[in-house]
C-alpha cells in the first residue's frame, strides 16, 4: 500500500532543499530565534559576565527535516555594551592634581637689621641704627695686669700701672674712679676731658705724669693721675670702680707679692682674669728693663711668668 504525504507538509519542506540557508539565518537574527539540530554554546561576553545558554533539541526520528518550531535556542542573561572591567569588582578613583603653585603665606620675612652693614666707626657701636659711644666696663671686664709700686725714681713721678680690656668691646674709662683701701684717702675721679677709650684686647698705661723725662721714659701714658692716687709701698689695694661697680680689685703687700724697689710686677698671661689676679702666685717680678734699674713692659704684652 502506497502512503501519500499530506500536501501541507511537502510545501513546508521545500525551502530546506532549494536555498543555502541565508534566509533562515537572516530570519533568526531578526526575531532572536535560532533553528539548530545540535546543541549551541554561546561565547563568553567581553564584559566578564557569563551568560547561561539552554538549547532544546528537536526530535526528528521520522524526518530528515526538523520542524521549525522544535529547534529553539533560549539565551538567559544580560549583555552589556561596555567593554571594560566588571564595575562590580573594579573601581577607579581619579585624583586631579593642580599644577598651580601656591606661595607659603605662613613664612615671615626676616626683619631688616638697621646695623647691617654697620654705619658706625669704632669706637662707636651701632644700636637700632644709631651710633652709640662706648659705655663703662662692668665687673671683671677691665683688669690691672702690671704695676710699678716702688720705683727707683721718685714715687711722686714714676709710679704707674697698666690696664687691659679682656673683652671684645670698647669701653670708656672717663668718669671711673681709682680707689684704694683708704690708706692715703686719695680716691681719684678719672677726668680725661673727653672719652678715655680702651679697645678690645687693648692696654693703656696710667701714671703719675705723662712726662717721659720724669716717669722713666714712658711716652705713651694715656692718663696722668698726678698726686691724687698712689700705690702704697707698705701695702694697699688697687681698685678700678666704674658707676659704683668694682670692676677690678687687687690687694697687695710686701714680702708676699714679688715687687721690690725698681722692680715691677706682671700678671702671667694665662691668669688674665679678675679673680685669678687676686692671688700673688699669678704674678711675677718683671725681668726686662724699660729704664735703667726699672723693670717692666709698660704698654706691651707681658711675657709668661717662669
Amino acid at each position: 500500500m502506497t502512503r501519500i504525504l499530506p500536501l501541507s507538509i511537502s510545501l513546508l519542506a521545500l525551502p530546506a532543499c532549494g536555498d543555502d540557508g541565508d534566509d533562515s539565518a537572516s530570519a533568526g537574527a531578526t526575531d532572536g530565534t535560532s533553528t539548530s539540530t545540535s546543541s549551541t554554546t554561546s561565547d563568553t561576553p567581553t564584559t566578564g559576565t557569563s551568560a547561561t545558554s539552554t538549547t532544546t533539541s528537536g526530535s526528528d526520528s521520522d524526518s530528515a527535516t526538523a520542524e521549525p518550531t522544535t529547534g529553539t535556542t533560549t539565551t538567559t542573561g544580560t549583555t552589556t555594551g561596555t567593554t571594560a572591567v566588571d564595575p562590580t569588582t573594579s573601581t577607579t578613583t581619579g585624583t586631579t592634581t593642580s599644577d598651580t603653585t601656591t606661595a607659603d603665606t605662613s613664612s615671615t620675612t626676616a626683619p631688616v637689621d638697621p646695623c647691617d652693614p654697620d654705619p658706625c666707626v669704632a669706637p662707636q657701636h651701632c644700636e637700632d641704627g644709631a651710633c652709640i659711644d662706648p659705655g663703662r666696663p662692668g665687673e671683671g671686664q677691665v683688669i690691672v695686669v702690671e704695676m710699678m709700686i716702688d720705683p727707683q725714681l721718685t714715687d711722686f713721678d714714676a709710679e704707674w700701672f697698666e690696664l687691659k680690656n679682656i673683652t671684645d668691646e670698647y669701653f670708656d674709662l672717663d668718669g671711673c674712679v681709682l680707689a684704694d683701701l683708704g690708706v692715703n684717702d686719695d680716691d681719684h675721679l678719672v677726668d680725661a676731658g673727653g672719652p678715655l677709650v680702651i679697645a678690645p684686647g687693648g692696654r693703656i698705661v696710667m701714671a703719675k705724669t705723662a712726662d717721659a723725662a720724669q716717669n722713666g721714659g714712658i711716652d705713651d701714658v694715656a692718663y696722668a693721675f698726678a698726686q691724687q692716687f698712689s700705690l702704697t709701698n707698705t701695702g694697699d689695694a688697687f681698685i678700678l670702680r666704674c658707676d659704683d661697680v668694682d670692676v677690678d680689685v687687687v690687694e697687695f703687700e710686701p714680702m708676699t707679692w714679688p715687687f721690690a724697689v725698681g722692680v715691677g710686677i706682671q700678671l702671667d698671661p694665662g691668669q688674665e682674669d679678675a679673680l685669678a689676679n687676686d692671688e700673688p702666685a699669678a704674678w711675677c717680678a718683671a725681668a726686662g728693663e724699660y729704664f735703667p734699674m726699672h723693670t717692666g713692659t709698660p704698654g706691651a704684652d707681658n711675657p709668661p711668668c717662669r
